[in-house]
């Protein structure tokens, strides 16, 4: 009986193995081009078609856990064009003998001018292949093509896609003057339909024509770098202007997207200033109907700082009746941001980036379901009042200026 049991084990484990995939999709790191950017142009030499840039790691060329360049530069770039992604990229099996890898990619970096025709069709590969994440950043390139953006050397990152994509999230974190958008984020806009969407704008500040060469990064400062100018901003996925830094701050304290920044405020007796540091922000938006089809929106912040720094003579922020009148000050100026980001939304670009349409659906869908149709021509008219409270709990290690 106990030879049967024993069998019976036997072929019951022969069995389960049969039902084991084993590595069937193995891909050896040596034999992949592991992509960690996409930049996309239009094709300069032919009208409607596009160019496409991705840049991969020369794993040969980077020492293992450290970022020091062995032999030759750590990435490379490859270059292709196409009347569609996908094309671009069959193509440039010409170029490369590795399989073009892109579960590791970061970035897509768009030009002005393909942003401006739109980014939908673009992004349609990344939301349909399996095998790219829905999660990479997307950055515009302002002033620049995607190409440049691409083959820039930097000197922080030996993977200049990684400091690219540290560069916006570090700056969405620390000051909040940018806006770390994915693809994701884009596809939900288009399916909402009443959210358009943003996306960090980037620069390459210097000399753009030394940019890619090894010059650029042996001197100190580098001749050219990338600097992150603010926000893109679409309606139905195509670029129609740009927030400044400082508009793309009130864009975040409208989200409730600022985990932390600086803001500069006036002394009160003198030309000199003082610093405030945001610790904390709370954004509420309430929508409320003032007339038959008219929402109404009402805006409260609160947020809570402390005072980092003081050039101010004969101030004694010791006294909670200095730290009352500071915090209004801060409350004023975050205020005055937002007002102006969503002036230059309204009046200007004419685009609901701020989701306003998304939460008239929301919490009001009877009044949606009349004004979705109109609500391209309703949004400039839109009505609001905003509410903000600044509470300075800290002042740091000591009390008056060291000018005192």
């Amino acid at each position: 009986m106990g030879k049967h049991k024993r069998i019976q084990q036997c072929l019951l484990l022969f069995c389960s193995m049969l039902l084991l995939s084993g590595c069937w999709d193995l891909k050896y790191l040596d034999k992949l081009g592991v992509v960690m950017a996409l930049g996309v142009d239009e094709d300069p030499t032919e009208k409607g078609r596009l160019q496409l840039t991705v840049q991969t790691v020369l794993t040969q060329n980077t020492t293992p856990n450290t970022k020091v360049i062995s032999n030759g530069p750590p990435v490379t770039t490859f270059t292709e064009t196409g009347d569609t992604m996908f094309e671009a990229i069959r193509k440039m099996t010409s170029k490369t003998s590795r399989r073009l890898f892109f579960s590791h990619t970061q970035i897509l970096v768009v030009s002005e001018g393909i942003a401006k025709k739109g980014v939908y069709p673009i992004i349609d590969i990344i939301e349909r292949n399996p095998d790219i994440r829905g999660d990479i950043v997307v950055i515009i390139a302002k002033g620049v093509t995607a190409k440049q953006m691409l083959e820039m050397t930097t000197q922080q990152e030996t993977v200049p896609a990684n400091q690219l994509y540290e560069m916006v999230s570090m700056n969405e974190r620390i000051y909040g003057t940018s806006r770390k958008t994915t693809v994701q984020d884009i596809v939900r806009s288009a399916d909402i339909g009443s959210h358009e969407a943003v996306a960090a704008a980037i620069k390459i500040v210097g000399n753009k024509n030394k940019s890619n060469s090894e010059q650029n990064i042996a001197t100190m400062p580098a001749q050219a770098y990338p600097n992150v100018v603010g926000v893109g901003v679409f309606k139905q996925g195509k670029l129609v202007g740009y927030l400044s830094p400082m508009e793309a701050r009130g864009l975040n304290w409208l989200a409730s997207n600022v985990a932390s920044t600086v803001i500069k405020l006036p002394c009160f007796s003198s030309t000199n200033s003082l610093m405030v540091e945001v610790l904390d922000t709370k954004t509420t938006i309430k929508t409320r109907r003032v007339a038959e089809d008219e929402p109404f929106f009402q805006i409260e912040v609160e947020t809570t700082g402390s005072v980092r720094e003081i050039m101010c003579e004969n101030l004694n922020i010791s006294e909670e009746s200095v730290l009352n009148q500071i915090g209004e000050l801060t409350s004023e100026h975050i205020k005055a941001e937002m007002e102006q980001t969503i002036a230059t939304l309204q009046k200007k670009l004419k685009a609901d980036a701020l989701g306003w349409g998304e939460q008239v659906y929301r919490h009001q869908p009877k009044v949606w379901k009349k004004i979705h149709e109109q609500w391209q021509e309703k949004f400039p008219q839109i009505k609001y009042e905003i509410i903000c409270k600044t509470v300075i709990r800290g002042t740091g290690v000591r009390d008056g200026a060291v000018t005192e």
